[in-house]
């Protein structure tokens, strides 16, 4: 079985139980880093977690790795429409720690800052990173 075959299974589980990472970590005892280095496909984990995985969710290990069933692994392998696109989006922003809420809420200005950001030297980015950062204290004051 792939890493990311069995990566984007517990990613649809856990979507399917609008469960977030830290909910289910802490139901499983499980460390949500390295639970989300299972979802990114960065680790494989051991028959013991599988195992425990598999009983929470009330499916068998069988059904956990197989791919055979997964409409979420069916649509990034055979598609290349907007819904492939949509969930390999919402993949990379999961594997990065970044909450969709929090994108979902960026306006069009937002973008147009972080391309013109995306733009400038690394000199200039350190600086403006130390500004915000500066004005972000100050702020809190």
């Amino acid at each position: 079985m792939e890493k990311k075959t069995l990566g984007l299974k517990l990613l649809e589980l856990r979507q399917q139980y609008n469960l977030t990472q830290k909910q289910l970590c802490k139901a499983l005892n499980l460390g949500r880093s390295t639970y989300s280095y299972f979802e990114t496909g960065s680790r494989t984990p051991d028959i013991d977690t599988l195992l425990l995985i598999a009983r929470y969710y009330n499916i068998s290990i069988e059904e956990l790795v197989s791919s055979s069933n997964s409409y979420l692994n069916n649509t990034i392998e055979q598609s290349s429409d907007s819904s492939s696109i949509d969930t390999k989006i919402v993949h990379h922003l999961k594997s990065k720690h970044i909450p969709i809420e929090d994108v979902l809420e960026l306006t069009k200005a937002d973008f147009n800052f972080l391309m013109d950001y995306k733009r400038l030297t690394e000199e200039n980015k350190a600086e403006l990173q130390y500004l915000m950062n500066y004005k972000l204290r100050k702020q809190t004051n």
